[in-house]
């Protein structure tokens, strides 16, 4: 599937979760803003043998439109898309599509495939592994970080069933681990930082990285030269947006602007983290 141009498309945010699932999407979607502009994909492991009212459950916790996903629609902004039974979802350009599975009974993961499809369309994207049973979403969120997109996963300690969880945070690439709650505002701090991150002119953007770069040598000792840019600035753009800042905001103290204070790459201790992992 070749990549495509991402400033047409609406950014997408990729959920997985299947037992216990209902209740922890619902206490999400209650708490994300309804105005990030992402479109949410969300993949839950049902019977495929019984109609499934995921869509009716979901519409109720939250404003935004949400749609069982039947054929292939268009992704829109402020949307929740939810997956049928017995259907995988896959990205395709600026639609998702619902199609019969791939794999038999016992061999299905439908979460790694749709977290594979965001990042093979897009080459970037958010993928949420929320609680549930299984390893479904593990292998998923590499192809996700590879892309430059950013994982956050459920605290397993919260999770009414913690080995998804666990399985994604045993990969290494989890970037946040939080409890619903927070993951909402981590959510919500990542979509608008990383507007302010392409928002930075290409000349002050590679300085900008350049300077996060050297400060993130002095403080951990590891040289991050060598990572792709789209790499760092993944690091500023999530980690600006979980210590209350915008990316700009981080570049320009990084930069020792006027009033840019004390780095928030040295302020945060898991910027370097994120960045690594």
């Amino acid at each position: 599937m070749p990549r495509t141009g991402k400033a047409t498309h609406v950014p997408i945010c990729g959920i997985g979760a299947s037992a216990g699932g209902v209740k922890a999407l619902r206490e999400l979607l209650r708490a994300l803003p309804d105005d990030l502009g992402l479109a949410y994909v969300v993949i839950l492991h049902l019977s495929p043998d019984h109609p499934s009212q995921m869509r009716e459950i979901l519409a109720a916790a939250t404003r935004m439109a949400v749609h069982q996903v039947t054929d292939t629609p268009v992704l829109k902004a402020n949307c929740v898309y939810v997956i049928p039974p017995d259907r995988e979802l896959v990205i395709e350009g600026n639609k998702v599509h619902a199609r019969a599975f791939s794999q038999p009974r016992g061999r299905r993961a439908p979460i790694d495939m749709l977290f594979r499809s965001i990042a093979e369309g897009r080459g970037d994207g958010l993928a949420l592994v929320l609680t549930g049973a299984g390893s479904d979403g593990a292998a998923g969120v590499a192809a996700i970080k590879e892309g430059g997109g950013v994982i956050l996963v459920q605290d397993p300690e919260e999770a009414e069933f913690p080995s998804m969880p666990q399985s994604a945070i045993a990969t290494g690439l989890a970037d946040f681990i939080a409890p619903i709650e927070r993951l909402a505002d981590l959510v919500a701090d990542i979509a608008r930082s990383k507007d302010a991150v392409r928002s930075l002119d290409a000349a002050g953007n590679a300085n900008d990285l350049r300077r996060i770069v050297g400060i993130l040598r002095a403080r951990t000792g590891h040289d991050f030269s060598g990572y792709k840019r789209a790499t760092i600035s993944r690091g500023a753009a999530a980690n600006a947006g979980a210590a209350g800042e915008d990316a700009a905001g981080l570049c320009a103290a990084c930069a020792g602007s006027p009033g840019g204070g004390r780095c928030a790459a040295e302020r945060h201790a898991d910027f370097g983290d994120a960045v690594l992992s």
